[in-house]
């Protein structure tokens, strides 16, 4: 895992901007600390953080070239598969130099074109490739594990892996997006192709970018819906059999490797497998497990009790109110966009590192995957309010927010998304999203009509299915709550620390054939992700399966509340309305708004 940073310019470098990649790579030090690399060719500078973790040795030093040189290219992630595409590559004549996944990259670039190595990767990605006849092509791997950011004026691409990094560039003005801001309240985290920063774009999934003297030019090669599979999952064996080969392509590591472990099923089965993989290597497996004071929070009994179960090397961290206090300033300084989470990723990191490992495998994903948020259930047997006539559902809705608002429920105030119409997008907001529609105009003194347009921009890019379903709130789950929010929280504060986190749920290949399997088949009311439960076929993941869910949660309403005053005097600081942000921190402090929405206000306060 690396940081990535670097510019091409149309009719060639100007003085300062091998400087400019420079800066950018210090300020993603965290993200490579193992080394640093940096190429200049006429109208092109790469840059390279490494993170080391296939080939410790000097011959991964990136940027990386072809044979003759014609070919470039600085890389974020690891490629799965990388094994098998370099024996096909080296069999078609082509001369390796290291035993890296970068280099397939490069080779495969010359053999198949850009397309046709994309469809060949297998793994989280993030690249800037230079060909000296062609120009400068980024790309991002298909769920959007790996980041990459880019911004354009004037005959200049600017890339890198963080958009605080693009900024120290000196390329770039550091101008808030206003319309960034109210899809961060409306959702929890700035929606992309947007980011914080006016100008600076987010790299859709599944997408490249090519960059020539006269046109940059955005292109999709994957998209879930466009996924087409000639069969689905047809037994727990065979899912089981997809599973194992999945976990054990992501146990390839050089360094030491763990698994962060809670004690739901997501975790449980994610050791399940990883312990089979390595019995076979007589190899014991690391776990961890953040715990804390307040044990209505702490999984540290069920995470145990699956530790000893597969006789791994357990360890807990514990967590208190004063850790959080102290670590507050750092994880503040290391947020790249403002975020409503991401405090659990910081945690679980710092721990990770301290533990001496530099890989550690997450169930990230396992939710959206393969079901196991409990509004699924309700939209498979229909959501009674969209039976309801057009009239009749306005009056409900405006009923729940009138309601919400008296009696501080801002859930349900959230119905009032609803008023627009009964559609996928509004459905989902309705249960998925942050702030209701009158605090986010309240928060940003917008109108009725800003809010709406903002609305019609975020998913109108998406152009998901207008009718509410299991499928088309899903599909809006991947590329909203899991790409915008999770895997971002992940991947920033997991480098914070110079971690690498994996996520194996989120191999394309599991996901595609997920994706085609009938919604039948992942909802059970009694069992939490049967398929996930039954593939893995063991007696600990079954009792996690059938515990109620929980999310991995901390106590931070208690925590938040030790420091109101600085936490309110932090969050009347920003850019948002200071009478609403005293208003929604009151309805905190009297326990009628919940934590997430008072802490995202002292994020974005805090400049974040």
């Amino acid at each position: 895992m690396c940081g990535i940073a670097g510019l091409a310019r149309t009719g060639g470098l100007a003085p300062d901007d091998a400087n400019s990649v420079t800066r950018m790579l210090n300020a993603e030090i965290r993200r490579g600390p193992d080394g640093e690399g940096l190429w200049c060719g006429p109208d092109v500078a790469l840059g390279h953080r490494r993170l080391s973790i296939i080939d410790l040795s000097a011959a991964g030093t990136q940027p990386m070239a072809n044979e003759d040189g014609s070919v470039r290219v600085t890389f974020n992630g690891e490629i799965y598969n990388y094994r098998e595409l370099h024996a096909d590559l080296a069999g078609a004549g082509h001369i390796f130099r290291s035993q890296t996944d970068t280099e397939v990259i490069v080779h495969g670039y010359e053999q198949w074109g850009i397309e046709g190595l994309l469809g060949r990767l297998r793994g989280m990605f993030a690249f800037g490739l230079y060909d000296m006849r062609r120009g400068l092509i980024l790309a991002r791997d298909r769920l959007g594990i790996k980041p990459l950011y880019y911004a354009e004026k004037s005959g200049l691409v600017v890339f890198a892996s963080e958009v605080r990094a693009l900024l120290q560039s000196g390329q770039i003005p550091a101008d808030r997006d206003r319309k960034a801001m109210t899809g961060f309240l409306m959702l929890g985290a700035v929606p992309q192709p947007r980011t914080i920063i006016k100008g600076v774009r987010c790299l859709p999934p599944g997408s490249w970018v090519e960059c020539s003297s006269d046109s940059v030019v955005e292109r999709r090669y994957w998209d879930l819906r466009e996924t087409v599979s000639t069969q689905t999952t047809e037994s727990d064996d065979q899912l089981g059999l997809i599973l194992n080969d999945v976990v054990k392509r992501h146990l390839i590591s050089d360094v030491p490797l763990g698994v962060f472990l809670s004690g739901g099923v997501d975790s449980a089965a994610l050791v399940a497998l990883t312990s089979r993989v390595r019995e076979q290597h007589g190899t014991t497996l690391s776990t961890l497990t953040v715990v804390f004071d307040e044990h209505q929070y702490s999984e540290a009994s069920p995470a145990a009790a699956i530790a000893r179960r597969f006789n791994t090397d357990h360890r807990e961290i514990r967590v208190t109110s004063a850790d959080f206090h102290n670590e507050l300033p750092k994880f503040l300084a290391a947020m790249d966009q403002p975020t409503n989470d991401g405090v659990n990723s910081w945690f679980v990191s710092k721990a990770a590192r301290e533990a001496g490992l530099t890989v550690v495998l997450s169930g990230l994903g396992g939710d959206e995957v393969f079901w196991g948020y409990k509004h699924y259930r309700r939209l498979a047997n229909g959501f009674w309010i969209g039976r309801c006539p057009g009239a009749i559902r306005d009056l409900l809705a405006g009923g729940a927010c009138a309601w919400g608002r008296l009696r501080g429920r801002e859930n349900w105030m959230r119905a009032g998304w609803l008023r627009d119409g009964f559609t996928s997008d509004r459905m989902y907001l309705m249960m998925r999203g942050f702030f209701a529609p009158e605090q986010i105009e309240r928060l940003m003194d917008a109108t009725p009509a800003e809010l709406k347009e903002a609305v019609e921009e975020t998913f109108g890019l998406l152009a998901a299915d207008k009718q509410p379903s299991p499928g088309s709130v899903n599909y809006l789950e991947m590329k909203r709550y899991l790409h915008d929010q999770l895997l971002r929280d992940t991947d920033v504060f997991s480098m914070a620390h110079s971690i690498e986190a994996r996520v194996p749920f989120l191999d394309h290949v599991l996901v595609e054939r997920l994706w085609n399997t009938s919604p039948e088949k992942k909802l059970d009311g009694r069992v939490n992700k049967p398929l996930l439960v039954r593939a893995v076929a063991d007696r600990a993941v079954a009792e996690a399966g059938a515990r109620p869910k929980r999310g991995f949660t901390f106590p931070m309403a208690r925590w938040l509340n030790a420091s109101a005053g600085e936490m309110l005097e932090i969050a009347e600081s920003g850019s948002l309305a200071r009478g609403a942000v005293r208003e929604c921190w009151k309805e905190f402090a009297a326990g009628r708004m919940h934590w997430s929405r008072a802490w995202a206000l002292t994020v974005v306060g805090a400049g974040a």
